[in-house]
């Protein structure tokens, strides 16, 4: 009779599969073409990795520069803070999507908590207020 494998043989055969199958493909490589060749390659893949991130980083600036129209703006929007007043649409960029926004309506103003890092079935590491489009208190956990 066939023994079972367990969750540690499973894990075990998960991870020499992850290790172990990219370092077998990388040996075959340079077996194949040679370490000159492997090297340039790879300096080549990380040299357009860089420039990418860079031409990602110009253009948001781009945009986010023609939307707002003014640099403080923008740089605190890259930066990713969270001010008093703040917009939700500048809410929205600094940070993107929220995990889940609760809403109140209220007879004179609507309140809305954004939320975000979710670390449990109901617990956030940040919670943001936002009542009538705009930021006015957050609460941030360690």
């Amino acid at each position: 009779m066939a023994k079972r494998a367990s969750k540690a043989d499973a894990a075990l055969i998960g991870l020499l599969i992850v290790v172990g199958l990219p370092i077998f493909l990388v040996s075959k490589v340079v077996e194949s073409v040679g370490w000159v060749v492997s090297l340039i390659i790879v300096v080549a893949v990380i040299g357009l990795i860089i420039w990418h991130q860079q031409e990602t980083k110009k253009k948001r600036l781009q945009y986010l520069r023609a939307k707002y129209q003014d640099e403080e703006v923008v740089q605190k929007i890259v930066a990713g803070d969270i001010w008093q007043g703040q917009s939700r649409e500048q809410l929205k960029d600094a940070l993107g999507e929220p995990v889940s926004i609760d809403h109140a309506v209220l007879k004179t103003k609507t309140k809305e908590t954004w939320k975000y890092h979710q670390q449990g079935a109901n617990r956030f590491g940040l919670r943001i207020t936002v009542e009538n489009g705009y930021v006015i208190g957050w609460d941030k956990k360690a």
